[in-house]
């Protein structure tokens, strides 16, 4: 008898029959089935999982630094380097400098985000970093060669050995437009020929983070990511790069956003994906352990209003990057989507990885996420649609040709907009967006400058609702009051108040002053807001007939406000329409068409000066 057997000899073993039996039973005349949760992915979630879902699954028993390197590249520990990201104007000597100083206060490397490459004073980065002990990386948009060949000869010349340069060269040119010209596969060529002996420090970079950053779905960023990897190898190969040296040089940089277990899932299943291409290859398969994976919390899901939920946000986008077994990790800065980090924001961001070693130890422990039959049956099923998409796009004759033909950007504009419709449905939540603002928040910052400045991104998820915040705002600022809501209940039955409450959370996100009144009849109603100061009001009545009635009354106010019904009209919409209501709020509605009528109406209003 086995010790196991020994300690748990008095309990039965529970099949997956038995939690089928007994969840049934709980569930009475429910389905099972009704539990299940279906995902941008077209992966189903089931409600439990056992053993039986893993018995199948040919890496189950594999360990950590074994092929093929699901479970990591390290037998030891779990460790990860904490890359603070810094921007680089000009010589640069300031973000040096600041460089300098994180790596003093708990950052193990950095990442200069190097505006003009020609003028970065890579002299004083020499004299005030040590480049052999500390990783430094470069994100760089042009000249990445001239670059990397003026470091390599100030090393030279100053008798310092290249061969322990860290870090990694972030220069993409594919990834983000598509495409890779003979220019360009000529300057990655020399790039390895530079880096070849420089065994710690990347050439090669790959950055998923293109795809994450407009709303890919996890199958697509790994499976277009291992794609433009497999395009690069090819065309380096064939320019005479050795495999060897290509594949050795190989970082992939990924997004890791809030959906917390399919992200630690998302890089393991990209290890073991990458480890069956080096295999097509015929590579040596240590190779494959030699992939270096650098995790950026993602900017998909920051949000620019109630922006510190950001700092909740990116904390367990950070644990469940390490938590995989990711090589490296930025922490994007809470307030980095409105405006240039300051030290506070910079330091909080840094900790966040500090705390994940100091404090909580993930370091410590090999491969966390080990023996959880959830993330090992989830692996297995993301790897397997990323697999198969990976295929369909290397049949189109790879990530080129499918980029060309809009494969790539049309399936990523698919999901997207299905994301979209979901926030704006309520479907899925951004706290302190869609859901659960902060009414007292105060913004300190100018809206109508943010959003025409260039460098603000418009492809983040909150972006849509925060347009209509920030018309808000500005009605606020112009007005020295904020745009008002009501919600008009009439009558008693509950699913009136259901959709008055999700009325009220609606515009209150929106940064509207919200107001619930309760009325007895349409006449009492129609009497007391036909003299209310509200740019919108909202009717939640359960009678059609009063509803046509005081829609027609209403129309009647001075300053004609926004009229919403908060039900679904159904076959009745062209009728509601016609008796004075502009539109129709209920759960799962399109929220975009609401947002977008209200802020036509505030700009309206401004444009006239306070007037209809």
């Amino acid at each position: 008898m086995t010790d196991e057997q020994k300690l748990f000899s008095e309990f039965k073993p529970g099949t997956a029959g038995d939690w089928a039996t007994r969840a049934q039973k709980d569930l009475r005349e429910t389905p099972l089935e009704s539990l299940n949760r279906h995902t941008y992915e077209g992966i189903t979630i089931k409600p439990y999982y056992t053993r039986e879902d893993t018995e199948h699954l040919p890496f189950a028993q594999q360990k950590p630094g074994e092929f093929p390197f699901l479970r990591g590249t390290n037998g030891s520990d779990n460790n990860w380097q904490n890359i603070q990201k810094i921007k680089a104007l000009g010589n640069g000597k300031p973000a040096i400098d600041k460089a300098a100083d994180a790596l003093s206060r708990g950052a193990d490397g950095v990442l200069f985000i190097v505006e003009d490459p020609q003028a970065f004073d890579v002299a004083y980065l020499v004299e005030q970093i040590d480049l052999t002990s500390q990783s430094v990386s470069y994100t760089l948009g042009s000249s990445p060669h001239d670059f990397l060949k003026g470091l390599y000869t100030l090393l030279s010349e100053q008798n310092i050995s290249h061969r322990n340069l860290k870090g990694f060269l972030n220069y993409d040119p594919m990834s983000g437009k598509g495409q890779l010209s003979e220019a360009e596969i000529k300057t990655m060529a020399e790039i390895l020929d530079l880096t070849k002996e420089s065994p710690d420090f990347y050439g090669v970079t790959v950055c998923g983070t293109n795809f994450s950053s407009i709303g890919a779905s996890l199958t697509q960023e790994v499976a277009y990511t291992l794609s433009a990897a497999v395009a690069y190898t090819d065309r380096l190969t064939s320019a005479g790069q050795p495999l060897e040296s290509v594949l050795r040089n190989m970082l992939f940089c990924m997004g890791a956003g809030t959906n917390y277990f399919f992200e630690i899932a998302k890089l393991r299943a990209l290890r073991l994906l990458w480890s069956l291409v080096v295999e097509a290859y015929q590579a040596d398969p240590a190779l494959a352990a030699r992939l270096r994976i650098h995790s950026t919390t993602s900017s998909w899901y920051q949000t620019t209003l109630d922006p510190y939920v950001n700092m909740l946000r990116v904390t367990t986008e950070a644990m469940s990057a390490v938590i995989s077994g990711a090589d490296s990790l930025t922490v994007l800065p809470f307030d980095s989507t409105f405006k240039d980090s300051d030290e506070f924001s910079e330091r909080i961001a840094r900790n966040v990885s500090i705390i994940l070693k100091e404090e909580s130890y993930l370091d410590k422990a090999v491969d966390p996420a080990a023996g959880s039959y959830y993330l090992e049956s989830l692996t297995s099923e993301l790897a397997a649609k990323a697999w198969e998409l990976f295929k369909q796009v290397e049949a189109q004759g790879g990530f080129e040709a499918a980029y060309e033909n809009g494969f790539i950007l049309g399936s990523i504009t698919e999901v997207s907009r299905q994301k979209f419709r979901d926030i704006a449905t309520g479907r899925m939540v951004l706290v302190g967006t869609n859901k659960f603002p902060n009414p007292k928040e105060k913004i300190d910052f100018d809206p109508e400058e943010l959003i025409q400045r260039a460098e603000f991104d418009t492809t983040r998820a909150a972006y849509p609702t925060e347009v209509m915040r920030m018309a808000t705002e500005l009605h606020l600022r112009k007005r020295k009051r904020r745009p008002r809501a009501i919600i008009a209940v009439i009558g008693q039955e509950a699913k009136r108040h259901i959709n008055a409450s999700f009325a009220k959370e609606f515009f209150s996100c929106a940064g509207f002053e919200t107001e619930m009144q309760q009325y007895e009849d349409v006449e009492s109603a129609a009497d007391r807001l036909l003299h209310a100061a509200a740019e919108v009001v909202v009717v939640s009545t359960s009678e059609a007939t009063y509803a046509r009635e005081f829609g027609s009354k209403i129309r009647q106010h001075e300053t004609k406000p926004t009229m919403i019904m908060a039900d679904d009209p159904q076959h009745m919409k062209d009728d509601m329409i016609a008796h004075g209501y502009d539109e129709f709020i209920f759960e799962d509605c399109d929220m975009s068409t609401i947002l977008e009528l209200v802020h036509k109406r505030l700009e309206r209003e401004e444009n006239n000066g306070g007037k209809q």
